[in-house]
């Protein structure tokens, strides 16, 4: 490639960019365009003057570096920087820069429906941002009548979707059995009629599972996630009934239940983790031992500070992620699927490309249907009035939803313009901005480095399995859980 004409004054910064190093050697990922690249050593001296500061002139950049690197070479690697956008030259932006933009609302359908079956729970656990699974109301109980409404408005709402899910949730849904039974029969009868295809799954605490109940789940093809948070001296301090006892010996002998009864049905747990939690890779391999296919954890989205993780804790957690990496390369180079989700999630985005307007499909293809048909941007937004997106018998306030999703885009959240991660973390999770930060449009500028970091880390995880087992990631692509709503 022949270098350009540009005027040497021109002004040169970093587009949406991380650099990781990988065996010795410096790799690139641009967000924008989700592009990983092996740096050749000039073009890896190039960049690296943007450690350093934000924007360089040509003429600045190569006085730097043309000792020791012929001018024409860095020149040409410029000019492949800029060509790649890797590199913006005086402010001119390429088609990586876009956005996915804001979506015709008329035009979404939606896919995925989060049924709260009940505003109640059987357990009391500390950190529960449902209040104890009522929602700071008073109880709940999802009839028959409504559930049926609910399929009927996913189904019709879905428009030439041929895939539709279900997400049996609460409260704790088991404690509405029956009418889990119902919506599975319901669902799978009306869908077939159009056509459709449609999955269940379910977040349960494992507490009110038996035989039978397993039995219906397994023979209808229903996805389980455990709640649990690791052994019964840490689980019984946090995840308690409301007389004050322990849940770990039941929910354990109900999990091995579950696992031993679904030898073909992988199970996931879902594991919170808060203050003081115990090393992380221990809490992996007990969940492991138990039978689990899938562990993944999230830090308590409680913003009381009894609870919720601070500084140095999340730097911890990252370091116990990192050290889980390092044992998921070794057993994908031997073929083996070491299930962590966390990193599983990343390493199938970074694989098949991903560009994001939206945290999430929140408020999009995605909707939480409470006990009595209204519906919210979320399963965590339930029973806040304010979130409220419609209701099941009116139908979705598409103003409000406009109104909604325009806001949330991330080309709004200015802090989060230049970030690399800006089409994949796009500001993160609107509850825990909401929670933290206030507002629901904030990024969650409290997780930004950190997020960095762990992306870092799935970068250097993605680039060793490739170098190594280049197939493995297609054949995760199928075996990582498709929900985990918690």
């Amino acid at each position: 490639m022949q270098p350009t004409n540009i005027a040497k004054e021109s002004i040169l910064k970093l587009s949406n960019a991380l650099t990781f190093h990988v065996d010795g050697k410096m790799y690139i990922y641009h967000g924008l365009s989700g592009v990983i690249t092996e740096l050749d050593q000039i073009s890896a001296s190039v960049l690296n003057m943007f450690q350093q500061q934000d924007t360089i002139t040509r003429q600045e950049l190569l006085s730097k570096i043309k000792d020791t690197i012929d001018e024409r070479a860095i020149e040409q690697a410029i000019d492949e920087l800029v060509q790649m956008e890797i590199l913006i030259e005086n402010d001119v932006k390429g088609i990586h820069s876009l956005t996915p933009g804001i979506p015709n609302v008329e035009k979404i359908p939606l896919q995925t429906l989060v049924f709260h079956l009940i505003n109640e729970c059987n357990l009391s656990c500390t950190y529960c941002y449902a209040g104890g699974g009522n929602y700071g109301k008073p109880m709940k109980l999802m009839s028959i009548e409504t559930a049926e409404k609910a399929i009927d408005f996913l189904i019709q709402q879905s428009g030439d979707e041929p895939r539709i899910s279900v997400v049996l949730f609460g409260g704790e849904p088991t404690m509405n059995w029956p009418l889990i039974k119902r919506i599975v029969e319901y669902g799978r009868k009306m869908s077939e009629k159009v056509q459709k295809t449609i999955d269940f799954s379910m977040t349960t605490n494992g507490t009110l599972l038996n035989d039978e109940r397993i039995k219906f789940l397994t023979e209808n093809h229903v996805g389980v996630t455990v709640s649990m948070d690791g052994p019964k001296e840490w689980q019984d301090q946090f995840r308690i009934f409301n007389n004050g006892a322990g849940s770990y010996d039941i929910v354990l002998k109900n999990a091995k239940k579950l696992i031993e009864m679904r030898p073909k049905k992988p199970v996931a747990v879902r594991v919170t983790v808060n203050k003081g939690f115990p090393s992380v890779k221990d809490l992996f391999y007990h969940f492991l031992d138990i039978g689990f296919h899938e562990v993944g954890f999230a830090p308590v989205s409680a913003a009381d500070e009894a609870f919720v993780l601070n500084s140095p804790e999340l730097w911890r957690l990252l370091d116990d992620f990192e050290q889980l990496a390092e044992d998921y390369v070794q057993a994908a180079n031997n073929n083996r699927y070491l299930g962590f989700s966390n990193l599983s999630n990343i390493l199938v985005e970074l694989h098949f490309g991903i560009n994001k307007g939206y945290a999430c499909g929140a408020g999009i293809g995605f909707m939480a249907v409470s006990p009595s048909g209204e519906l919210f941007l979320c399963h965590r937004f339930n029973e806040q009035k304010e979130y409220k997106i419609g209701d099941i018998y009116q139908g979705i306030n598409r103003n409000f939803q406009a109104e909604l999703l325009s806001s949330l885009h991330v080309d709004n959240k200015t802090t989060c313009s230049s970030c690399a991660l800006k089409h994949t973390c796009s500001g993160g999770c609107y509850y825990e901005a909401l929670e933290r930060m206030g507002e629901i449009t904030s990024p969650n500028l409290h997780y930004c480095q950190w997020m960095k970091k762990w992306y870092k880390i799935g970068l250097k995880t993605y680039v060793r399995i490739m170098k190594e087992n280049p197939t493995f990631i297609d054949r995760i692509a199928g075996l990582t859980s498709s929900c985990h709503t918690s």
